[in-house]
């Protein structure tokens, strides 16, 4: 049995009547999604969400490509959708969520009055319409073309429901991709007798691409029989042939008035969509399975029923935990099977998962899932094992069937370790072991490779990856953050050597910092650092990923803040700098113009991930009272209910869980079983996990009283900064006691 926690903070001021009354607990959390949250801006401040139709950890995601006034260019068509676009291309079916590249929209539909054979492309066809017309909630997306046709589309796991009022035709374009894919070969048949279309497309996109793309199967079935069918390819005219196949393949039905489809698909064959199709849709209905989806929704975000806060403090709760699980996807069929790149099929008694941006989500999601939805843990963990075993080598970003080779690090050893810590049973890690401590811990280069350790002899030899490559200095604060999560799985494992071995390793990122600048820094293999006179620690100089000096500092402290207070010269030096960093953060974010939201803030960067714990490191160094503060201006600035309400790529989840666990009021050491305690922003809310309630009291919180004077933990004072997971899911009580006067 999983713990359930609930979050209660009670307000001293009730009697004021200058303070709003504290809204009653949530009755409909899937109400409170609001899928457009996270669709815009602009450049690097471009949430990248998807707007469409999806269940949990679902591989359909059906919704709709989209373009305006700055057509389709790729960085802020991630998703396929941009809030500030007015025209719709087509409706695909596989999307990412809050990547920071382009991939899939590929089987794309459009319903259009009438069909012009010199015009086969559903790009050809794209109508105009208005936020106005657009309705978009969890499980279910509706929208009023300028054609004057009706949309509504919902979905199951493995199956892409439409409706569409007032069409005359379907278009099938089975040639259509995002910005930067390309589609390979294709076939498509139809069968009117059994009201049967299937087919298969060959793909590579901006990311599967880099292990030769993956095919996707379809079949899709109509609840109305559809009157006439054309099929075209190779630049063929349409004609009513039952087959086409090579590039430039598709369809079109003509279809009554009012015509429902459903479409399977499947990573694996054609009798796996239609097996799949069978299996989650037995009525082609879109009302009826936008009730199941609604279900699935409910499901997840009923384990967190809140109290109080604000509208908007409720919508972006929920629609940040609603993001959590939009990835990864499930990739295997309803029996089970599922394809990786090149390797023969596969098959799982698990829910085999893909589409895992985990450079990202191991700072935040893993841990998040563990406590809130252990199913997925166990899901996610086997997952990576299935990949890691079946191509030979742990991925990185997985996405489809293969390993994109994006990013750096090890990431998938921290989420393994992360579920094993935190008490997730059957995830495989046994059978992981023996690979990733090879591509860990030996010097010669294992079968099957490194997968994200490229770089570890040289780390191995001189405690630090050399500057003589790109990213060396990140490379190494994610290499020391992998062997210390490592070092955990050792742990658990009964492999204690290698543990206090791979412990040690996990400090060597202290190496890098150099005192004459006071920043970590790229060294060379001779130990030497380059010129002090040369560096700016606001350079995104070749050393780093995505980050400058000043970003990240403070990424290896997660694990290691004792090591951080060293470095610098003792605890209060640390919170010094830190503290700088937050109030240099906070001066260039009150005073720059607004288009400086669009590029890489030179101070706390939220909308990428190297420094996304920095808030909660002072509660590390013993000043909770500024992780109060800090997290809290964090959550106030960087969040809204409004489409540029993400301050960057979400990165699959990533930055809604860390808004999720932050109001919670907890933070993740990942690859641990830790937790970081931070301070809660909503007056109640009940965390129901597996059957038991922890009830969280936080008594006196108000817009004022943010600073935690006190934490119980079943009647017991909590003094210092952690508590572990299983202290969080098996406790009854956690009380915070809030307060006006900061409390180290």
């Amino acid at each position: 049995m999983r713990a359930v926690v609930v979050v209660l903070l009670v307000t001293a001021a009730c009697g004021d009547d200058s303070v709003p009354p504290v809204l009653p607990e949530v009755e409909d959390t899937v109400a409170l999604v609001d899928p457009t949250i996270g669709t815009g801006g602009l450049g690097f401040a471009h949430g990248s969400s998807f707007v469409g139709a999806v269940v949990p950890h679902g591989l359909v995601k059906l919704g709709p490509d989209t373009s305006g006034p700055f057509g389709t260019v790729n960085f802020l068509h991630y998703s396929g959708y941009w809030a500030g676009d007015d025209k719709i291309r087509g409706f695909s079916h596989v999307h990412l969520h809050g990547a920071g590249a382009t991939d899939y929209g590929v089987l794309s539909v459009m319903p259009i009055k009438a069909f012009d054979a010199a015009k086969t492309k559903v790009t050809d066809y794209e109508s105009r319409f208005t936020k106005a017309n657009e309705q978009a909630a969890a499980g279910l997306y509706q929208v009023s073309l300028a054609s004057g046709i009706e949309v509504a589309l919902t979905a199951t796991q493995r199956v892409g429901v439409h409706r569409y009022t007032g069409a005359g035709a379907v278009l099938i374009d089975l040639n259509k991709t995002l910005e930067s894919g390309t589609i390979d070969s294709a076939s498509i048949s139809v069968d009117d007798a059994a009201q049967e279309i299937s087919g298969q497309l060959h793909t590579r996109g901006g990311m599967s691409g880099g292990f030769g793309g993956y095919t996707l199967y379809f079949v899709a079935k109509a609840a109305t029989p559809w009157t006439a069918h054309q099929v075209w390819s190779m630049g063929n005219p349409p004609s009513a042939a039952m087959t086409a196949q090579g590039t430039g393949v598709g369809a079109v039905l003509t279809v009554p008035g009012n015509f429902e489809m459903a479409v399977g698909i499947s990573l694996v064959s054609i009798a796996g969509a239609r097996a799949n199709l069978a299996a989650e849709v037995s009525t082609i209905s879109v009302d009826a399975v936008a009730a199941q989806a609604r279900a699935k929704w409910a499901a997840i975000l009923d384990r967190v029923l809140l109290t109080g806060g604000t509208e908007e403090e409720r919508r972006v709760f929920y629609t940040s935990l609603y993001h959590a699980f939009l990835m990864p996807s499930v990739i295997s069929d309803v029996d089970g099977n599922y394809q990786l790149a090149g390797q023969p099929v596969q098959h799982a008694t698990w829910n085999q998962m893909s589409d895992l941006s985990l450079w990202d989500t191991y700072r935040t999601v893993a841990s998040l899932y563990a406590w809130l939805a252990p199913e997925s843990a166990r899901d996610q963990a086997r997952s990576l094992v299935g990949f890691g075993e079946g191509l030979g080598a742990y991925p990185k970003w997985p996405i489809a069937t293969g390993e994109s080779g994006t990013m750096l690090g090890a990431s998938a050893e921290i989420v393994i370790a992360d579920a094993v810590a935190r008490g997730i049973t059957n995830t495989g890690a046994d059978i992981a072991w023996p690979r990733l401590r090879a591509a860990a811990m030996d010097v010669a280069t294992p079968p099957g490779g490194r997968g994200g350790r490229g770089d570890v002899v040289d780390y191995m030899t001189l405690g630090y990856v050399p500057l003589t490559g790109g990213r060396s200095a990140s490379t190494t604060t994610e290499y020391a953050n992998d062997d210390f999560a490592l070092a955990q799985l050792a742990g658990a494992l009964g492999h204690t050597a290698d543990r206090d071995t791979l412990l040690v390793r996990s400090r060597g990122w202290r190496k890098l910092y150099d005192p004459a600048v006071g920043f970590l820094r790229g060294r060379n293999a001779d130990g030497t650092f380059p010129s002090a006179a040369d560096f700016d620690p606001l350079d995104m100089s070749e050393e780093f990923a995505e980050a400058n000096a000043w970003h990240s500092l403070w990424m290896a402290g997660i694990h290691d803040h004792a090591g951080l207070a060293e470095v610098m010269g003792g605890t209060d030096a640390a919170v010094a700098k830190l503290e700088e960093f937050f109030t240099l953060a906070k001066d260039d974010w009150d005073n720059a113009d607004e288009s400086a939201a669009n590029f890489p803030r030179p101070y706390y960067w939220h909308g990428n991930e190297p420094d996304i714990n920095a808030p909660f490191l002072f509660t590390q160094l013993g000043r909770r009272d500024l992780t109060s503060k800090w997290a809290k201006w964090v959550a106030d600035t960087m969040y809204s209910d409004k489409p540029e309400g993400v301050a960057g790529n979400d990165d699959g989840g990533t930055l809604g869980s860390w808004y999720v666990l932050a109001a919670l009021g907890l933070y993740p050491v990942a690859g641990s079983d830790r937790w970081i305690i931070a301070a809660p922003r909503f007056p109640q809310a009940r965390v129901r996990v597996g059957g038991k309630e922890l009830l969280v009291i936080a008594e006196g919180l108000s817009e004022q009283a943010i600073y935690v004077q006190s934490v119980e933990l079943d009647d017991t004072v909590i003094e210092g900064a952690e508590i572990t997971h299983a202290q969080l899911v098996g406790a009854s009580t956690l009380r915070f006691v809030m307060g006006t006067k900061p409390q180290p």
